[in-house]
């Protein structure tokens, strides 16, 4: 299976983050920063802000609802994590990560809910309708070659 060129860059930014977030864990975790509770933590905070902003920018380039919605899911958690250890009252997080699910939401049915309806009013380019695709079975019919037939041989022979 060969790789693309846009196969490779999302593959080196996803090592980009993957070295980031051992980075910024391992300088968590032997200097004393104190930052957050666990470098454990640090290190999954990390990659579900580093890879929901790679879902995100993946999301709007192929205009893919399911690039949307996970990265709605790691920003969440992400920013979760933030603000529990910010704020110190989860319910205030909580809420603000159901109104980034809302506007995640919403802006993915502005920019990828088009597809859905293009199909359904039979405006997608790829859509033949009924006549278009008997006139082509048709056409296939006529220039296909009859085969011949197969010789009967006997038992006699």
């Amino acid at each position: 299976m060969k790789t693309s060129k846009k196969g490779i860059i999302w593959i080196a930014l996803s090592l980009v983050v993957v070295l980031a977030s051992f980075t910024v864990m391992l300088l968590d975790a032997l200097l004393p920063l104190n930052i957050w509770v666990h470098p454990i933590l640090t290190l999954l905070l990390c990659l579900f802000a580093g890879f929901g902003v790679l879902s995100l920018v993946k999301g709007i380039i192929n205009k893919s609802p399911w690039f949307f919605m996970l990265s709605s899911i790691m920003l969440g958690l992400a920013l979760l994590y933030v603000l529990i250890n910010v704020i110190s009252m989860w319910w205030i997080g909580l809420i603000a990560v159901i109104i980034l699910w809302v506007v995640v939401a919403l802006f993915s049915f502005m920019t990828a809910g088009n597809k859905t309806e293009e199909i359904a009013l039979n405006k997608d380019p790829e859509y033949k309708d009924y006549k278009t695709r008997k006139a082509e079975k048709e056409e296939a019919e006529k220039n296909a070659e009859e085969e011949p037939l197969p010789e009967i041989k006997s038992f006699k022979d």
